[in-house]
């Protein structure tokens, strides 16, 4: 894979690094040019949403993945900071950058629910890039495979799944439906919610062909926690929908 995509003297570009930036404009560039052409939000409340769901989402994913290799880390601590090797984890990321979206949307006296409408669908577009930078960076990868497009990595011991690759095949089909299921939408917080049930159930199951350990009568953490995401999304969806089938 490509981890580094050049280098001058002590600098290096990272790909992962340059796939999120690439992620994080786009869809920046697309939720502005939405929000002039509908109204809503103001394209400048986009850019401000963006800057922090990025500096909370990025914290909270990092401190997750550090929290499920906390024995790596107090072994040699400022690989805490070491960000550029990987090791983000998107679960820790969504809680964080939930409750920093809750924060700004309070503060700039914005809907929270129509605002989460807004923004899903571009989420999902840049979880696509940044599953790509993965791909290039050689982590995430998936379980043994021998399938003609299996890959391998340094680290892989041979080939394995692009579970990268499934992902961000996934996202980028989640980001063209919540487009067009957003136009049709019955309630606020529906494709907000709908983002969170459909990413959580693909997470799911992508989950058995990661290279990842069982925690917990054979299933990881991260399904658990999809198995969660999907309840508590699929219990405030139908409550949502019931509030707005009495109103009508």
């Amino acid at each position: 894979m490509i981890p580094v995509l050049f280098s001058v003297g002590p600098f290096h570009l990272y790909s992962y690094g340059v796939c999120l930036a690439l992620g994080m404009l786009a869809s920046l560039y697309l939720m502005r040019r939405r929000a002039a052409r509908e109204g809503f939000p103001a394209p400048d409340d986009c850019s401000d949403m963006m800057f922090w769901l990025f500096v909370w989402g990025f914290a909270g994913a990092r401190l997750f993945y550090v929290a499920q290799n906390l024995s790596g880390y107090l072994a040699d601590p400022l690989r805490i900071f070491a960000v550029w090797e990987g090791g983000l984890i998107f679960y820790g990321g969504a809680v964080s950058a939930l409750l920093g979206f809750f924060v700004t949307v309070r503060t700039k006296k914005l809907s929270f629910w129509r605002f989460l409408d807004f923004i899903t669908p571009y989420i999902a577009l840049t979880q696509f890039f940044g599953r790509v930078g993965c791909f290039l960076n050689g982590c995430c990868f998936g379980t043994r495979c021998e399938l003609p497009w299996a890959v391998e990595f340094l680290q892989s011991n041979g080939p394995v799944h692009p579970a990268q690759l499934y992902e961000a095949f996934y996202c980028l089909c989640l980001f063209f439906f919540l487009r067009a299921r957003d136009r049709r939408s019955r309630f606020e917080g529906q494709t907000g919610l709908l983002y969170f049930l459909l990413y959580a159930l693909g997470r799911y199951l992508i989950e058995f062909v990661r290279e990842q350990p069982a925690y917990w009568f054979g299933f990881t953490i991260n399904q658990w926690i999809s198995v969660a995401m999907i309840l508590v999304a699929f219990v405030v969806f139908q409550a949502r929908r019931r509030g707005a089938d009495k109103r009508s």
